[in-house]
């Protein structure tokens, strides 16, 4: 696999406001629960994915990759325990993942 290419891609930590919580719990429930197969996303589904996603601020840990100005990827974790990552097939292969789980 080759390098991050940091010129395209940044990893950061989430900022954790309501906006790009709302973004990463929409990708979550797109391809990250059992329901995604079906391409539909539940509103209530989404909404307690928000909620948990805000609750790991303090505990917990949301790494956000982004490529140029869009989120490409994620990881979440809380109290060491990994609850999701996923990075966006077009984005895999480039370092992406890696640097994700590795905390880059």
């Amino acid at each position: 696999m080759t390098s991050l290419q940091t010129d395209k891609y940044f990893i950061r930590e989430s900022m954790f406001n309501l906006v790009e919580l709302s973004l990463l719990a929409r990708l979550y429930e797109a391809h990250c629960t059992p329901s995604a197969s079906s391409g539909e996303i539940s509103p209530e589904s989404l909404a307690q994915t928000l909620l948990k996603m805000k609750a790991t601020e303090k505990n917990g840990q949301l790494r956000v990759a982004i490529f140029e100005t869009d989120p490409v990827g994620f990881y979440w974790n809380y109290e060491g325990k990994v609850l999701a990552h996923w990075v966006h097939p077009d984005h895999r292969g480039q370092g992406v993942e890696q640097n994700l789980l590795g905390g880059a």
